[in-house]
C-alpha cells in the first residue's frame, strides 16, 4: 500500500531482493494540455544536463561515477489525459559493494538535482538555457527524417484534431518551445515543484521505513489535487484522409480506428488479445498475411492505446499498393468479427502475450511503472490475476471486439520516387 507523505504526495515501496539494483524515481502528475507538455519537455532537457551542484554534464557525470556508475534520467510521459515529468536513478544495492549505503546518496542526489536547478536571477542560467532549448528544436526538426514517425504524427493531428494534447508529440509542439523564455520557465517549474501531484517509487531491497527516514529532509508539501480523469472517450466522427506526397522510396500508410474499450473496462482484456490476433504480434493476420502471404508491405502491424480507445495500424508499402492494402487490412478485421481464425493460432496469440508480460516482470522499470500508474488509476491487478483475465477470453469475445472497430482516419505519405 502507498504511504501518503503529505497531502497530495506519495511514496510507494517495492521491497523485492529480485534485481542487483535500487531504482527510484519521483513524479511530478499532472492534468496535460499542449503547452505544459511542451515546457515538460524543455524542463527535462534542462535539469538532466544541469544543476546548481552539477551545473556541467562533467560534473554530473563525475558524481554519478563516484555513486559506483549510477544511472540519472529526466523524462515526460503521457497516460491518457495525464502528464509527468519524472526523475529516475538506479544504483547498485549495497550488498555488492561491502554494505556501503547508497541509498541515502541517491535520495539526496535528486533532492539535488530537482530542487536546486542552475538559476541566475530567478531564470534558468541563461547560456545552459539557450543551448538546451536549441538543442531541442533541432532535434525536433530532424524527427521529420524519420518517415515514419512523421507519418505517425500526421495520422495524429487528423485523429485528434479536436484535441490537440494527444494530436502533440512527446517530444513537443517547436512553436510552443520556441516562444519559452527562461524566465518563465523557472516560474513555471516552481509552480509545477509546488502544486503537481508526486508519487515517489521505488523498488528494490529497501524497506518503507528507510525510505521515509531518507526522505525527511525533503520537506514535501500538501498539495490541492483536483479529481481529473484519466480515460479520454473520443467521439466517433466522419471519416476523414490525408494524402501527401514525398520524395521517398518506401510509402507510409497509417490507419486510426476508434476502439471503445479503455483501460481495465470489463472488456479491456479482450481487445488486447484482439489486438494481438490482429496486428500486435508477430504472429498477427497482418503480419502473416498483407506482409508475408501476400508481400503487400514491407512492415505490418497495430497498437491498442486503452487510455484513448484508439486502434493504429501501421504499413510500409510500395505506392501502388495502397488500394490493396486498404482492401486486406478491411478483410482481416471482418475475418476476426466473422470468427474465421483457428483454435491454434488463437491459443499461440494467447500464449505471446502471457509471455510477454511475464518478460515485464524481469523489468525494475515496468514494475515501477505499473505501480505508478495503479495509484493513478486506484486499482490494482496482479500478475497472476492478468494471466487468468487474458486466459479467460474466448474466440467469440475477439469476435465481439473486431465488430466495434470502426475505420476513423487515414493518412498516406505518398513515396514520389516508388516503382
Amino acid at each position: 500500500m502507498p504511504k501518503q507523505l503529505a497531502k497530495g504526495v506519495w511514496l510507494n515501496v517495492i521491497p523485492t531482493t529480485q534485481f542487483k539494483t535500487i531504482s527510484m524515481t519521483v513524479d511530478f502528475i499532472a492534468p496535460g494540455n499542449v503547452r505544459e507538455l511542451s515546457n515538460r519537455i524543455l524542463l527535462a532537457q534542462l535539469l538532466e544536463t544541469s544543476s546548481a551542484d552539477y551545473p556541467t554534464q562533467t560534473s554530473l557525470a563525475q558524481k554519478l561515477s563516484m555513486m559506483y556508475g549510477a544511472s540519472y534520467g529526466v523524462n515526460v510521459f503521457r497516460y491518457g489525459l495525464q502528464e509527468g515529468l519524472r526523475f529516475s536513478s538506479t544504483i547498485i544495492n549495497d550488498h555488492f559493494i561491502g554494505g556501503e549505503s547508497l541509498l541515502n546518496e541517491m535520495v539526496n542526489f535528486l533532492h539535488s538535482v530537482i530542487y536546486r536547478p542552475l538559476i541566475n536571477d530567478d531564470a534558468f542560467e541563461t547560456v545552459t538555457f539557450a543551448r538546451q532549448k536549441q538543442n531541442l528544436l533541432a532535434y525536433l526538426k530532424s524527427l521529420n527524417d524519420d518517415k515514419q514517425y512523421y507519418a505517425e504524427q500526421q495520422l495524429s493531428q487528423l485523429y485528434f484534431k479536436n484535441e490537440p494534447f494527444f494530436a502533440t508529440s512527446l517530444y513537443g509542439d517547436a512553436e510552443t518551445i520556441n516562444g519559452i523564455t527562461a524566465h518563465d520557465l523557472y516560474a513555471i517549474y516552481q509552480h509545477l515543484l509546488a502544486t503537481n501531484q508526486v508519487q515517489i517509487t521505488v523498488a528494490g531491497d529497501v524497506s518503507e521505513a528507510d525510505l521515509v527516514a531518507a526522505l525527511t529532509n525533503w520537506q514535501l508539501k500538501d498539495r490541492q489535487i483536483q479529481t481529473s480523469e484519466l480515460i479520454y472517450r473520443r467521439p466517433e466522427t466522419e471519416i476523414v484522409s490525408k494524402t501527401e506526397g514525398q520524395p521517398l522510396q518506401q510509402s507510409k500508410l497509417n490507419m486510426a480506428y476508434k476502439l471503445p474499450v479503455y483501460y481495465r473496462d470489463a472488456d479491456f482484456y479482450k481487445a488486447l488479445v484482439f489486438n494481438g490476433l490482429f496486428g500486435g504480434t508477430p504472429i498477427s493476420m497482418l503480419f502473416k498475411n498483407v506482409r508475408e502471404k501476400n508481400s503487400l508491405a514491407y512492415y505490418a502491424s497495430s497498437r491498442f492505446d486503452g487510455f484513448t480507445g484508439t486502434l493504429l495500424v501501421q504499413t510500409g508499402i510500395d505506392q501502388s499498393n495502397e488500394a490493396a492494402v486498404k482492401t486486406i487490412i478491411a478483410q482481416q478485421l471482418d475475418t476476426i468479427a466473422n470468427g474465421q481464425f483457428s483454435d491454434e493460432v488463437f491459443n499461440q496469440v494467447v500464449a505471446s502475450l502471457i509471455n510477454g508480460r511475464e518478460s515485464r516482470l524481469d523489468s525494475q522499470r515496468a514494475l515501477v511503472n505499473q505501480v505508478m500508474l495503479d495509484q493513478l488509476l486506484h486499482s490494482s491487478v496482479s500478475a497472476t490475476e492478468w494471466v487468468k483475465r487474458i486466459k479467460q477470453v474466448t474466440k467469440e469475445d475477439v469476435a465481439m471486439i473486431a465488430k466495434q472497430v470502426h475505420l476513423q482516419a487515414t493518412y498516406f505519405l505518398k513515396g514520389e520516387d516508388a516503382k
